[in-house]
């Protein structure tokens, strides 16, 4: 898990080195170097992939709960953002698709083991991003981007309520530990 997280925080620097809007907080702090409890206390002004990399570091510590919270806040600003910009291919939807890759699946690997679990991260997203402002995306100018966002992710919260036993049964099949 050291690995994928250095190597996630490589390739995200790598990446945003060029944009400042995401290799930088709003201060000009690097993400980097920052803490978790930096990160998290920032997280409004800071572009999303900061949160996915909140969400790798404590998915690397152990703290799956966290680590699933911290994802799904960092998705839904995520696609979020990427709703109102309408554009394909650009340097945000490249990197949206390898973080949802590379902190996304081994998030959800770990936190679909126990739906319950599942859902309380979703449902803390979404009231963490109600409670909370977003200084780089204005919900007042696209309040029908983020609605429809978050009605996505309220969908999922039903879905995996509906669906425990299947999941259970699926995450058997794969190999997958239920909790």
């Amino acid at each position: 898990m050291k690995m994928l997280l250095a190597a996630l925080l490589m390739f995200c620097g790598l990446l945003i080195s060029g944009m400042s809007s995401v290799g930088q907080a709003q201060d000009g702090a690097d993400i980097e170097a920052m803490t978790n409890e930096q990160l998290a206390a920032q997280a409004d002004s800071l572009h999303p992939a900061a949160l996915y990399v909140l969400a790798a570091r404590l998915l690397a510590e152990g703290r799956g709960q966290e680590a699933a919270n911290w994802m799904y806040a960092g998705q839904l600003r995520y696609r979020f953002m990427l709703a109102t910009r309408g554009e394909t291919g650009t340097d945000d939807h490249i990197l949206f698709s390898a973080l949802s890759e590379q902190v996304g699946r081994p998030v959800n690997e770990h936190i679909a083991g126990d739906p319950d679990e599942w859902i309380a991260a979703m449902t803390w997203a979404l009231e963490w991003d109600e409670a909370t402002e977003n200084e780089l995306t204005s919900k007042t100018a696209h309040a029908a981007e983020l609605a429809e966002v978050r009605g996505g992710l309220a969908q999922l919260i039903e879905k995996v309520d509906t669906s425990r036993a299947e999941i259970r049964k699926q995450r058997s099949e794969a190999g997958l530990e239920n909790r």
